[in-house]
């Protein structure tokens, strides 16, 4: 790729038929004293693309040639970098990522990843991992009898007895979801775009029931109700 992010072949198009060698080296059309050799450039090229190749500067000692990411300052492939590329590509009427809102919350950046993957249905419970190809019981490992997926997490299960504890204790005022029906980052984004005062303290619970979840099947610990209550209300002190 010489000018652009087409192949020089592709910009020639049929008039690549025409050139008396379609294996010859950018080398030879370089001269000794470093410049684009413009008679040679204009026998097989077109004249707008003879002029973009001019615009290339040809490096003043011998380098060799190397493959080079453009996206990047320094040319190293990077996956952010690539990531935004790709979203450039995206259907124009692919709808917009709608819980841009996690962002902007006044939590530790962890709990902000943690939410960015509840919310794109990407945390690693059994039954998303089970979906992705994983050999694994996708039972819950608290209750031994439900699927987990992330509304049994969040909603369901010892979560439950957890979301009675902060209304008990005055840290929030009624359960905070219309309904243990509806899917928690939807609900979570209808708290958003209400801009609720509970939208916070609601993503430390969630955070919180995370980790008890985690402690339980990593390191066997019991759920403990209270002990994630107590984490959320740290997280917020902090």
């Amino acid at each position: 790729m010489w000018c652009s992010a087409e192949s020089l072949a592709s910009k020639v198009g049929s008039e690549l038929s025409l050139l008396p060698d379609v294996d010859i080296k950018v080398c030879e059309f370089i001269t000794a004293d470093k410049q684009w050799d413009s008679v040679k450039l204009n026998q097989v090229l077109p004249s707008e693309l003879v002029q973009a190749v001019q615009g290339i500067p040809i490096p003043s000692t011998e380098v060799s040639d190397s493959f080079c990411w453009g996206l990047t300052g320094n040319g190293a492939f990077s996956t952010k970098s690539a990531t935004w590329k790709a979203h450039e590509h995206l259907s124009p009427s692919s709808p917009a990522w709608q819980y841009k809102w996690l962002w902007k919350l006044n939590v530790m950046p962890k709990i902000r990843v943690f939410l960015w993957q509840l919310c794109h249905n990407s945390l690693a419970s059994r039954g998303t991992l089970l979906r992705r190809g994983i050999q694994l019981d996708p039972i819950c490992p608290a209750c031994l009898t439900d699927l987990e997926d992330t509304d049994h997490i969040f909603l369901h299960c010892l979560a439950k007895h957890t979301w009675d504890l902060p209304i008990v204790h005055h840290w929030l005022p009624s359960f905070p979801f219309v309904s243990l029906s509806l899917p928690t980052r939807d609900q979570l984004h209808d708290l958003a775009l209400q801009k609720s005062p509970l939208l916070t303290r609601v993503a430390l619970l969630l955070w919180s029931i995370w980790k008890s979840r985690n402690a339980l099947i990593f390191n066997n610990e019991p759920p403990q109700p209270m002990g994630t209550l107590l984490s959320a209300k740290r997280s917020w002190a902090e």
